[in-house]
């Protein structure tokens, strides 16, 4: 990195407690409740953070999962957290290792695996849209749906630095927001650390996710909480 860049989180305030467990409450409760929140944050508070969110919300039934953008560059990549995510909220402990989009996707063929799967993944049409990466994005993005749905429960996603995401393709965050916005069982956190590059994904009405989550405010000591 270059020497002259600077963070725009570089010595921020660590929260009061009082007021960080008011901010914990708060996100879990619009997450809970099916609504979106963003914000930003350094990447380590972020993780905090989702921690504690997430944690809160499982005991209250949530299906929970976070994905982290920090190196995602294609669109196969992010098709492959999705599914990724998909696979664990079904097999549960039973996850798949590590792999490429491709192998991912044929591992979801096994036997043992394909019985567990099958009733949410068609996994032959999968097979067929290796080569298609936005489609296999569409297909990857329903899917986050169908098992909260299914089960009459709510999953909530954890992004780590969203901002990412913008400069992965141009198409991607309309598709993305054209399928988040029909999703009655999951709710997101979209949280970054460039705090320019959230404001402008969610505050400028020219941009796919304007007003699509609630912008909030991480309570740094130093503005007051």
């Amino acid at each position: 990195m270059d020497d002259d860049m600077t963070n725009p989180h570089e010595g921020i305030a660590p929260a009061p407690p009082a007021q960080y467990d008011r901010f914990v409450r708060e996100i879990e409760e619009r997450l809970y409740d099916g609504c979106s929140v963003t914000f930003a944050v350094p990447h380590q508070i972020s993780t905090l953070l989702a921690r504690a969110v997430l944690s809160g919300l499982e005991a209250r039934g949530c299906y929970t999962t976070e994905i982290d953008l920090s190196n995602v560059y294609t669109i196969e990549e992010l098709a492959l957290h999705l599914l990724r995510v998909v696979s664990q909220l079904r097999l549960g402990s039973d996850t798949l290792p590590n792999s490429s989009l491709n192998e991912f996707i044929e591992n979801l063929s096994l036997p043992e695996i394909r019985a567990k799967i099958q009733d949410v993944v068609d996994i032959p049409y999968l097979l067929k849209l290796k080569e298609s990466p936005l489609e296999l994005l569409d297909v990857s993005t329903s899917l986050l749906q169908r098992i909260p749905e299914q089960s009459g429960r709510r999953l909530v996603v954890w992004f780590h630095e969203f901002q990412v995401i913008e400069k992965v393709d141009d198409l991607l965050l309309k598709r993305l927001r054209a399928h988040f916005q029909h999703q009655s069982h999951v709710s997101y956190a979209f949280v970054g650390s460039d705090k320019d590059v959230m404001r402008m994904l969610f505050a400028d009405r020219h941009q796919a996710f304007y007003r699509f989550a609630v912008m909030l405010q991480y309570p740094d000591v130093r503005n007051g909480g």
